[in-house]
């Protein structure tokens, strides 16, 4: 986990204790029907706009795309195509077979394996350029389902305002219900915008970011295996790798 959402998580707690501390925040925000109007209103939207198997992986590998971020540590790459480097300037090529699995979710093996089974520089380099390009578009569809819903959950909060405000009209010589219908109408209008705003927004934005540093790396990893095709020697190959760093 990178030091942001450390921060931005125990800032946001902090709030929350704070607000009801000093009673800014109360049980009268706990509204069930605006929840219902809310939540239930984006999650029928989202399922009409979007592919189910997008709206899968935007639950299953958000964990993964706020949490592992192993791209955040470029330098420690560096050591590991360098040695691959020396191992393939004492062995040959042969040695790309031996890259570590582990390195970029196996991108590393895969480039490797690429380079070995095709020898064909400007093919690896097309192959594997088109698999991170296919990678970024395909976690940008997961970022684009919080976008969506960080514009539809304030328009269903505004649909369970007028729906309140409706309410209130109806029952304006009716006391007793006033108060109800005026909770929804203000409660939706809270359920839409905070959670807009304190987690789809900062999501959409966290995956965005996480596609930049993972083009990045693969980036990186990939002049490293081109680099060894090459011939070039491994302070050659380091020097290409160290040019990623800023």
């Amino acid at each position: 986990m990178d030091m942001s959402t450390i921060l931005g998580m125990a800032a946001f707690i902090g709030l929350v204790f704070m607000g009801i501390a000093t009673r800014q925040l109360s049980s009268s925000l706990l509204n069930l029907h605006a929840a219902g109007v809310v939540l239930g209103g984006c999650l029928v939207a989202m399922l009409l706009n979007t592919p189910f198997r997008y709206l899968l992986k935007a639950i299953t590998e958000l964990k993964v795309l706020l949490f592992n971020d192993e791209a955040v540590y470029l330098r420690a790459f560096i050591p590991v195509i360098t040695g691959l480097a020396e191992q393939c300037r004492m062995k040959g090529l042969s040695a790309l077979k031996d890259a570590n699995p582990a390195v970029a979710n196996g991108f590393l093996l895969r480039a490797s394996l690429a380079a070995l089974e095709y020898g064909d520089y400007n093919f690896v380099k097309q192959v594997m350029e088109q698999e991170i390009t296919q990678a970024a578009d395909e976690t940008n569809e997961v970022a684009n389902v919080y976008r969506t819903m960080s514009l539809l959950l304030p328009m269903f909060g505004l649909l369970g305002t007028l729906i309140g405000i409706i309410g209130v009209l109806k029952d304006l010589s009716n006391p007793e219900n006033v108060g109800p219908a005026m909770g929804v109408a203000i409660t939706s209008a809270f359920y839409g915008i905070f959670l807009s705003n304190m987690f789809c927004v900062p999501i959409a934005g966290k995956i965005r970011a996480r596609i930049w540093l993972d083009v990045k790396m693969k980036s990186m990893i990939l002049d490293g295996v081109l680099e060894i095709m090459k011939g070039s020697i491994p302070i050659v190959v380091e020097r290409r790798l160290q040019s990623y760093i800023v």
